[in-house]
């Protein structure tokens, strides 16, 4: 079965930051909760723009998070902080270290 990364690119709203940081975290918390998640990660550039990763076990895993009740509670807040729609990308693992693909 094929793993699944997941990267989105996004902004904040201006000013909006901590709350940002504080929305991702919960986002996080809640997809601990999400079989299949293998990594889940948001990143803080200097300019209010954001990165996120994830690795998933498979496609099934990848669909399954957006319908666990814990991520669907937690995406609202998150989504109202954003300054507009996220660039995202669904894409298959190659190479990399300290992931077992």
């Amino acid at each position: 079965m094929l793993k699944v990364s997941v990267f989105a690119k996004f902004s904040c709203q201006e000013g909006r930051g901590d709350e940002m940081d504080d929305a991702l975290r919960a986002v996080v918390a809640a997809s601990e909760s999400v079989d299949g998640v293998e990594s889940y990660s948001y990143h803080r550039g200097d300019d209010g723009t954001y990165w996120f990763f994830a690795l998933m076990s498979s496609m099934e895993a990848a669909q399954q998070h957006g319908n666990n009740e814990a991520m669907q509670a937690a995406m609202p807040t998150l989504m109202a902080l954003m300054a507009g729609p996220p660039d995202m990308a669904m894409t298959t693992p190659v190479a990399a270290n300290g992931f077992d693909f």
